[in-house]
């Protein structure tokens, strides 16, 4: 029954019904289940306005969680959950063509629902205790939180410190180049700002922002200038004559690593706007975090083995390293240090982690894996080299940091082949 609802409600008010009827009050005042969904897309599947009907109710329900998201009075109209007829009537626009109706969009969304799955799920986890120090530029700039996710899934899982061979760095793989353009230079504690969250994040807004206000809502043009970096795909875009993206000719156009980056982060998109539809369970978490003072000489590592699995199945270390983004780990931090920490676990550190016997092992296996060395190592500079690409080939270490070990002056950072530099370890 409430598949012929469904199902009549898309075709009364999609294009493939040629009358203006409305669907009888009420349609289902509920959100429809998963199943009654599933079997809605496949009896559509050969109906191109039936899918984007459908495609338009899940949008509609996005934008509708986030309104309910917000505080209002629990009798406000907006509270209720949004019906299928009033998806239909007020249709949001998600690109020039349905995502559901994309055949690229639905294998990218079958990789993200089976073996990508769990990569998912970490970043929603590791995204509640980073969302205070990241969402707000996004928030400021009207940018979806679910476009913020997909980006941060694709490109690092929500790891603060992920690095490519290509050179990218931190949450949202930002190039030495374009971090710069936007404002995101220097070291912060141990780490190039790229591996800052907040000012990772300020930077990938403004990025965002500046590409919107060539192509609008239509992220998938957003995404192939972030991937393929702008100026090349604005020269794309102004050959094909600003067309869709998914036309044939300019998307075979575009290189293949951004054809995927497109699907693989809009279908990501989707799932964070409407989780339920695809089966995916996205727990709330308690996010907040608190302040503690290190009673003795610690890490980061030895405060996750105390830690342990408490309210986490795979432990705290990654959670603690994002929290503490500029301290390396291998850094001994010191007595009276100020360390960042979830909330929740307060009570452990006031309890497990003053266990003597615990806490002497966890510091015995800490010492094993970054023994004592020297801070930096010799690197012979061959020819070619220059202090960006030297600092590629260490990954965690800057050209500045390079600079300032080695007394080289800006803006030039004049080098020769043959001689040694030192450079910091990580």
């Amino acid at each position: 029954m409430r598949l012929f609802l469904l199902i009549s409600a898309i075709l009364t008010f999609s294009a493939c019904q040629k009358q203006t009827t409305l669907v009888p009050e009420p349609v289902n005042q509920q959100s429809l289940s998963t199943d009654v969904l599933i079997e809605g897309i496949k009896q559509c599947q050969e109906d191109e306005a039936c899918l984007d009907a459908l495609n338009t109710y899940f949008s509609q329900l996005a934008e509708q969680k986030e309104i309910q998201d917000s505080p209002l009075p629990e009798d406000n109209a907006l509270n209720e959950k949004v019906t299928v007829e009033e998806a239909i009537q007020n249709q949001v626009n998600v690109g020039q063509q349905p995502l559901l109706t994309n055949t690229r969009i639905q294998a990218a969304l079958n990789e993200w629902l089976t073996w990508k799955r769990p990569k998912l799920i970490e970043t929603w986890n590791n995204y509640q205790y980073l969302k205070a120090k990241i969402h707000q530029p996004f928030k400021e700039k009207d940018i979806p939180e679910s476009l913020l996710l997909a980006i941060i899934a694709q490109e690092s899982g929500g790891r603060v410190h992920s690095m490519s061979s290509a050179g990218a760095s931190g949450l949202f793989q930002l190039m030495p180049a374009t971090a710069d353009r936007f404002g995101v230079k220097g070291t912060i504690g141990d780490y190039d700002a790229r591996f800052h969250p907040e000012s990772a994040a300020k930077g990938a807004a403004k990025y965002i922002e500046e590409q919107r206000q060539l192509y609008g809502d239509d992220f998938a043009k957003i995404l192939a200038a972030y991937n393929a970096g702008e100026n090349r795909f604005k020269r794309l875009n102004k050959k094909h004559g600003n067309r869709s993206i998914w036309d044939t000719p300019f998307f075979y156009d575009l290189p293949s690593e951004t054809q995927d980056y497109i699907a693989i982060v809009l279908s990501a998109k989707l799932i964070f706007d409407m989780p339920q539809a695809y089966n995916v369970e996205l727990k709330e978490v308690d996010g907040s975090t608190a302040l503690i003072r290190a009673r003795k000489d610690t890490s980061l590592s030895e405060l996750a083995v105390c830690f342990g699995q408490h309210n986490n199945e795979i432990g705290w270390y990654r959670i603690l390293r994002n929290l503490n983004a500029t301290t390396k780990a291998k850094r001994v931090i010191k007595q009276n240090t100020v360390v960042v920490i979830p909330n929740e676990l307060k009570p452990i550190y006031e309890t497990t982690c003053q266990d003597e016997n615990l806490m002497a092992l966890a510091k015995k296996i800490h010492d094993a894996d970054f023994p004592d060395r020297p801070e930096f190592t010799w690197y012979k500079i061959k020819k070619g080299d220059s202090l960006s690409s030297i600092s590629r080939k260490f990954k965690c270490s800057s050209k500045r940091e390079i600079a300032q070990l080695n007394k080289l002056k800006a803006p030039r950072y004049l080098i020769n082949a043959g001689k040694k530099l030192k450079v910091p370890r990580c």
